[in-house]
């Protein structure tokens, strides 16, 4: 199935209409510590409602914030849609700033200890990509939502 079919499953099975919402498009985790699949299915489930970018990421890719009301489709790696999610809040601070109750919200680690290690490695290994330096002053985007449809 498509993404715009499974978009128009969507629709028709609750009875909104496009213009009830601001669809974003397509969604896909890369694959890093928990892979991509696995962060999609902990979406499913409802363990993974939120996740963390850094924010010099967005104005290299010249890629726009989320904003709130957004929603995405979530694919699998070979772009099968796999449930629908919508944006709840959008928030940009400096890495060492995340709380614990913010990073549980991956759903990914039982400590903050474990996250943060994780987590830093890996906005180091995007700044790299991307040619930028990252520490824990850097700005990161969090984006918390909630699934809508699977």
């Amino acid at each position: 199935m498509t993404a715009n079919q499974y978009w128009n499953e969507y629709l028709s099975s609750t009875g909104k209409s496009s213009q009830d919402y601001v669809f974003s498009g397509e969604l896909c985790f890369e694959d890093r510590g928990v892979t991509g699949t696995q962060q999609a299915f902990l979406i499913q489930q409802g363990k993974k409602c939120c996740c963390f970018t850094p924010f010099e990421s967005f104005q290299i890719n010249m890629e726009m914030l989320p904003i709130t009301g957004e929603v995405y489709i979530v694919e699998d790696k070979n772009e099968n849609p796999l449930c629908i999610i919508e944006v709840d809040d959008v928030i940009v601070l400096p890495f060492k700033d995340i709380t614990w109750e913010m990073a549980k919200q991956e759903g990914e680690d039982l400590d903050f200890a474990q996250w943060k290690e994780r987590q830093f490695e890996y906005m180091k290994e995007e700044a790299d990509l991307c040619g930028f330096d990252f520490s824990p002053d850097s700005k990161v985007v969090f984006e918390h939502f909630h699934l809508i449809y699977k």
